[in-house]
């Protein structure tokens, strides 16, 4: 029998759980499933036993891997880990929690069964230590060459495994586009998910994500993504499912921050502009901060806060440009005739002669005296 003691404290992601080790291992199988589509993964829980398998059909594991940071996946876009720590880790916090686990390395004839043991190096410190032991004879050659066996999951356990685990549910909505689904059912909103595993959940988000992983990059603990990566590639999503409803609602929320306008089809800016004059009036101008609010004060318009993505999908609507002329013609119209011509003359009173814009002002008095007997 070999030792393999791990320089890693038995303390080591304190705020880790059965959910987030599970989704290491399962992580680990989907990717090397991911890799080679005929590696196929392997997944069951019994309930009466308490014990939970995953595995792949012809993987194993090199003994090399229990050093930190070796990996085979650190440039492939495609898989969801790529910093060598996952199973590692996830036994550590298995075995801080009580379960027993044990791999089974049919393809290198070998079964790998780690402890928390006592450290002499580090002076009595728990570490986790891996125990392997050579099997020259299988009593039965296992389906899947590589097996990792938890025991000690209670259904309480394997509850909370499974609502953080799509892969391991049925019967959800979920939209697809080139960057992931939407999941559309109330349970997932605000919950972010990476090739069907769960990492985190963000109050301002209005919609449940199931991103691609070669979509976002995980944080190193993969208890988070990017704020920004999930804004940006929410917006595509929205963008490509081209769902009226779903845009409209995104446009005045955390989701639809980078909606582009112009990804907006016509006809739909059109109605989101006729809704935004029906709720605010004909006057109604969509401002996005206070600047903007007083400039339109100033000009005689109505100006209403929205969000930045839905202004510019109401100002680049050809319905309310044409309204918006429209109304421009009307208020210039109502306006006095004086200030009107004041207006004019200024502007063409440098291409005139002087004898010219001497009589233009004539005609201004004029037009002055009328409108005041007029009063």
């Amino acid at each position: 029998m070999r030792k393999y003691e791990l320089s890693i404290s038995a303390d080591y992601v304190p705020e880790w759980g059965v959910v987030e080790a599970t989704r290491e291992f399962f992580q680990n199988s989907i990717d090397e499933q991911t890799r080679d589509g005929s590696n196929k993964m392997f997944f069951n829980y019994d309930s009466e036993t308490q014990v939970m398998r995953i595995g792949n059909k012809h993987s194993d594991l090199d003994i090399k891997t229990l050093l930190f940071g070796v990996t085979t996946k650190a440039k492939d876009s495609e898989m969801i880990g790529n910093h060598g720590e996952g199973y590692k880790i996830a036994t550590v916090v298995f075995l801080r929690l009580g379960k027993s686990v044990v791999f089974y390395n049919y393809c290198r004839r070998e079964i790998w069964r780690p402890r928390l043991v006592k450290s002499r190096k580090y002076d009595g410190a728990l570490v986790p230590t891996f125990f392997v032991e050579n099997e020259a004879i299988w009593k039965e050659v296992p389906e899947h060459s590589l097996i990792i066996e938890v025991g000690g999951i209670t259904p309480e356990d394997y509850e909370k495994i499974q609502s953080c685990n799509l892969h391991l549910q049925e019967n959800y909505s979920r939209r697809e586009t080139s960057y992931g689904a939407i999941l559309d059912d109330e349970e997932y909103i605000g919950h972010i998910f990476v090739g069907g595993l769960h990492i985190c959940k963000d109050q301002r988000l209005d919609i449940g994500i199931d991103f691609k992983p070669k979509i976002v990059r995980l944080e190193r603990d993969r208890s988070m993504v990017n704020s920004f990566d999930v804004q940006w590639y929410a917006a595509r999503m929205i963008e490509e499912l081209k769902d009226a409803e779903t845009t409209k609602k995104a446009l005045e929320s955390y989701s639809g921050v980078y909606i582009n306008s112009y990804s907006v089809p016509a006809e739909l800016r059109d109605e989101i502009a006729e809704d935004f004059m029906n709720t605010h009036g004909a006057k109604a101008v969509p401002v996005s901060d206070q600047g903007d609010m007083e400039k339109i004060k100033k000009r005689g318009y109505k100006p209403v806060i929205v969000s930045q993505a839905k202004r510019d999908v109401i100002l680049k609507s050809e319905l309310y440009a044409d309204i918006k002329a429209e109304n421009d013609k009307e208020r210039e119209k109502a306006r006095p005739l004086y200030d009107r011509f004041c207006e004019f003359a200024e502007k063409i009173e440098n291409r005139l002669e002087e004898s010219e814009v001497a009589t233009l002002y004539e005609f201004l008095d004029e037009i002055s005296e009328l409108e005041e007997k007029e009063e």
